[in-house]
């Protein structure tokens, strides 16, 4: 599979929207309400990890599935979606105990609706991007990016782009202990706007043009999206707290 990027010139209003982590519920009212705002005509970004740890994956894939062929839905290449994909081609994964909800509402299906499923998503993941330019002023991106890395697709790149950037280590809970690459970056006139998720805040994290929009949903808090043209936030808070790391 050759990793690839999109560079993208949009005349339309346009949202980013944070880690929906299965949150089917609150995806679909933050779309309605971004659409009651901005019009119809309204494209939806996602930063990916669309799936695991909530209640509603298979759906939630399906809507966003759904979404790209109306031409409203772009998502980019992110570690959650990676190794259900992963393991949808049969490849050896080691199944987390938030990935084991996709796989278990996965596993309910009939063979028919697997199969089906299984060609679908595995189609639908090839053709994702690993992150995408628009209008050359905004970068969407899952875990983050480096501006040395824009216009990029190498193994280093894909791995900063799914991960984020790590120190080697593992915290107490046993992830990876990661860097805030934020800091690191030397803001030009023309730097680009980077809205990422993958790190989980309680609200959104600014800084130097670097927006960080996955505010935990499934953890309880809220789902976020952010207009870069607008430099406007919407929320919408979770209906109920789906996942815990204390699992």
């Amino acid at each position: 599979m050759r990793e690839f990027y999109l560079n993208l010139n949009i005349d339309k209003p346009y949202i980013v929207v944070g880690d929906v982590h299965g949150c089917f519920d609150e995806f679909f009212e933050l779309v309605n309400i971004a659409e009651e705002k901005y019009g119809k005509d309204l494209i939806i970004f996602s930063v990916g990890d669309t799936i695991d740890r909530g209640d509603y994956n298979l759906k939630t894939l399906n809507y966003c599935m759904q979404l790209q062929k109306e031409n409203r839905f772009y998502e980019v290449k992110s570690n959650h979606l990676d190794k259900f994909y992963r393991y949808l081609k049969g490849n050896k994964v080691k199944i987390s105990f938030g990935m084991q909800k996709t796989v278990d509402e996965f596993l309910k299906l009939s063979e028919e609706e697997k199969e089906k499923l299984r060609q679908e998503v595995i189609s639908y993941y090839e053709n994702l991007p690993l992150y995408i330019v628009i209008n050359q002023n905004v970068v969407v991106c899952h875990a983050g990016i480096k501006d040395e890395y824009i216009g990029k697709t190498d193994e280093k790149v894909k791995s900063f782009v799914l991960y984020g950037q790590t120190t080697g280590k593992y915290t107490e809970k046993g992830f990876p202990e990661r860097l805030d690459w934020t800091k690191e970056r030397h803001l030009k006139p023309d730097s680009p706007k980077i809205i990422y998720g993958h790190v989980v805040y309680d609200e959104p994290y600014i800084n130097n043009l670097c927006y960080g929009i996955d505010t935990g949903c499934v953890l309880g808090n809220k789902l976020t999206a952010y207009n870069p043209i607008t430099d406007e936030f919407l929320f919408v808070k979770a209906k109920r707290q789906y996942y815990s790391f204390d699992d």
